[in-house]
């Protein structure tokens, strides 16, 4: 079991050290940086310098064929990139083959299905602690001989645990390693569909601090037999990842080094930034050509949200795809709504417009989502300027074609007299003055006892349950899954003793559901790993514990350090909003899974 850093700090009266020092000590170290020049308090930001949007055009990341079978060896270093042109350059961590060539984002991975990927993830950030400030009063790595620890895990890979980045497998430049830790050799099967995945930090703890340096990238899996043909291309097939930042006027980022609550000096319940950058670049223009493009659209934020319009009436957004790949016809949308994690696969259509026209991507999302706060509105709703430019006479557009189904319509086929089902409630935990202290699954933390054993090869129905005022992304490593319906109830009533049941219909006197089923939103279709949870509200979740396919994995998925499952809101996630998930042999127990985990490390 981990060590409980944050209980025993507590317990030795850490919280009456906090209220009486925090003027002094902590603000006094908060930045190594002396380019900050103050302080910065959770959620009271000093707005980001003036900055004028859609002077930048957008970047695209360098791409490395991971398909071939040669081991790609990425590292993670400490850089500086301009973000904007009228801003000084900011320093970063990043992913790269070098430290010439690392940037933010990373380089895009491209894997082939049924081709194993081989990366070796190294470390070479040689800083004595991150330059954004860790908070050590949660459970973090905290390497003894200090350093900045990572561990990268590819969102949404099917992949043994060991390979799967789990947060105490992490490392060091000096060599330290986390008690999980394995290798820094990875191997990706990529047996899964087709689909846009993510690679990022998820370090124990840090993992909002690092993935906000910079260290994410995309992971593109291909399957040539099985996309539907003469989809845009090329040119015309572009990954665009959504984030937020805040930023200080000599280009370094604005990150809170004062916490909202004495409880957590350092820690901020959410990041939300006033501008947005995509691809490495506040807010970028991209010329696009009266014909077809196809976007792949991730939300790497830590805790914004975004719901996508385009300010062209006659556009709509055709969706695709979505986490796990293609949809089984598209939609004909005009908004996205995407959480954390959320990846979506969307068609525009540029073909009627004409050159000189200028179209916006515009959010308006509310943050924290759904309800949302005016201190939080980015300085402009546009996330990207569209520009349609001439066709050159010596660009030929390729014809494209987008098809009426892609692959077969997912069933949620199950029956709760047989299969596994579990309620787990999301909480937030408050001090007695009503200030943060954590967020739970299940009313347990990270290093409490495995309660999430799924059955290999079983189907199992979750019930999340969200008694928080916010909605949250919730991600599933290892498999995918599919939305079944959501459905309101009465907290007020629930949270009462006696109060009423959430294990009886709608229609029943004790029931505490207020509506009956809904059935999934655009932002819920198709098979999923990140799903939103919505206040108030019971969100079921079918899962099978196989291949998509309902085959076996290509790898033991019960050795290893085994995997977790944990909110996507990665502020939630880095103070306890994350648990362990240990997959296990039908008629295995507990003892001998763990005896067989040891055996495995050993």
């Amino acid at each position: 079991m981990a060590s409980r850093t944050r209980d025993t700090l507590i317990a030795a009266g850490y919280v009456l050290l906090v209220q009486s020092f925090a003027s002094t000590f902590f603000l006094e170290s908060a930045h190594s940086d002396p380019g900050y020049g103050e302080h910065s308090r959770c959620q009271e930001l000093k707005a980001s310098p003036a900055l004028t949007p859609f002077i930048d055009p957008l970047p695209f990341p360098k791409t490395i064929d991971v398909s071939n079978g040669e081991q790609v060896v990425i590292g993670a270093y400490k850089i500086t990139q301009k973000l904007h042109s009228e801003l000084p350059p900011t320093t970063l961590y990043a992913y790269g083959t070098s430290e010439q060539t690392a940037s933010y984002p990373g380089p895009t991975l491209l894997a082939t299905r049924n081709k194993p990927a081989h990366v070796r993830w190294e470390n070479h950030i040689h800083d004595s602690e991150t330059f954004l400030i860790t908070d050590r009063s949660i459970l973090w790595a905290n390497p003894k001989k200090g350093g900045v620890p990572i561990v990268t895990h590819v969102h949404g890979a099917e992949v043994k645990s060991a390979n799967d980045g789990q947060p105490d497998a992490w490392f060091t430049a000096s060599g330290e390693t986390g008690e999980k830790f394995f290798t820094q050799n990875y191997t990706y099967p990529n047996s899964q569909p087709a689909t846009l995945l993510w690679y990022h930090d998820h370090t124990m703890g840090i993992t909002r601090i690092n993935v906000l340096a910079g260290l994410a990238g995309f992971y593109i899996l291909r399957s040539p037999t099985e996309e539907p043909k003469n989809l845009p291309c090329g040119d015309y097939e572009i990954p665009l990842v959504l984030q937020d930042r805040q930023f200080w006027a000599n280009g370094s980022i604005n990150f809170p080094d004062i916490g909202n609550s004495p409880n957590h000096p350092n820690w901020c319940p959410e990041y939300f930034g006033d501008t947005i950058v995509v691809n490495g670049k506040v807010w970028p223009y991209l010329d696009v050509y009266p014909t077809k493009y196809r976007f792949r659209m991730l939300n790497g934020a830590n805790a914004r949200f975004f719901n996508l319009t385009l300010t062209e009436p006659s556009l709509k957004f055709i969706q695709i795809g979505t986490d796990g790949g293609f949809l089984p016809f598209p939609l004909n949308i005009s908004s996205l709504t995407i959480g954390p994690g959320y990846r979506v696969d969307v068609i525009i259509d540029f073909s009627e417009i004409a050159p000189g026209t200028k179209i916006y991507l515009n959010n308006s999302a509310a943050a924290p989502f759904p309800s949302g706060s005016d201190a939080f509105l980015t300085k402009i709703p546009s996330v990207l300027e569209f520009r349609v430019v001439p066709k050159p006479s010596n660009v030929d557009i390729p014809l494209t074609y987008i098809p009426d189904s892609m692959i077969p319509t997912p069933r949620a086929d199950y029956n709760l007299n047989e299969n596994v089902h579990r309620m787990l409630t999301l909480t937030e935990v408050k001090d007695g003055e009503g200030r943060p202290l954590h967020s739970l699954l299940n009313n347990s933390r990270w290093d409490d006892p495995v309660t999430e054993t799924p059955k290999l090869g079983s189907v199992e129905v979750w019930d999340i349950i969200n008694l928080t005022p916010d909605a949250h992304t919730m991600h599933l490593h290892l498999t995918q899954f599919l939305f079944v319906h959501e459905q309101e109830f009465n907290q007020t009533l629930y949270e009462e003793q006696d109060g009423c049941t959430l294990e009886q219909p709608f229609d029943h006197p004790q029931s505490c559901f207020t509506a009956a089923p809904e059935p999934a939103g655009d932002d819920q279709v198709g098979w999923k790993d990140t799903i939103i949870a919505y206040p108030s509200k019971v969100t079921r979740l079918w899962t099978k514990w196989t291949t998509r396919e309902g085959g076996p994995f290509s790898f033991d998925a019960t050795s290893g350090p085994g995997y977790v499952w944990h909110c996507h809101i990665v502020d939630h996630e880095d103070n306890d909003m994350m648990r362990p998930l240990i997959v296990v042999y039908e008629g295995m127990t507990m003892k001998s899974s763990m005896t067989k985990k040891v055996n495995d490390q050993a």
